[in-house]
């Protein structure tokens, strides 16, 4: 690929990224605004799987620790600049749980910075439960 970012995912299963068609949010969102809104499904254009959390290179899953780890996928960079025009008001994009850069060091720094902000997804240990007066579930199958 010629120009690519590196795309960070901090949740753990990943994320698939889809572009809609040029004009179909704006149309979409007057049509909400005016309480119309368009419920037929959307016809996406492009789309692009980034991986997860689940899938940096120093995650196993016997420990199962997400907390501070990112997948990283090379994703072109007009796609990138496309989706987040099309999804700049998530809250996957304002919470920092996908972002990209453009180079590798710059990918590095960033994952560290976000390293100890909680997603909403990490495992729950069975010690902080039982700390909080709770057990934990076990399937008996």
């Amino acid at each position: 690929m010629a120009d690519t970012v590196t795309v960070l995912c901090r949740l753990p299963h990943g994320l698939e990224l889809r572009i809609a068609p040029d004009g179909d949010v704006e149309r979409r969102a007057k049509l909400s605004a005016d309480d119309k809104p368009d419920r037929s499904p959307v016809g996406y254009v492009q789309s692009v799987t980034v991986n997860g959390a689940n899938r940096a290179p120093d995650y196993h899953p016997k420990d199962n620790v997400l907390l501070g780890r990112v997948g990283r996928t090379q994703v072109e960079k007009s796609f990138w600049d496309k989706w987040l025009a099309q999804h700049k008001d998530s809250d996957l994009v304002k919470n920092h749980c996908v972002f990209a850069e453009v180079t590798e060091r710059a990918a590095d720094a960033k994952a560290r910075e976000f390293a100890t902000e909680k997603t909403g997804f990490e495992g729950v240990s069975p010690e902080d439960l039982k700390r909080k007066g709770m057990e934990a579930e076990t399937a008996t199958r």
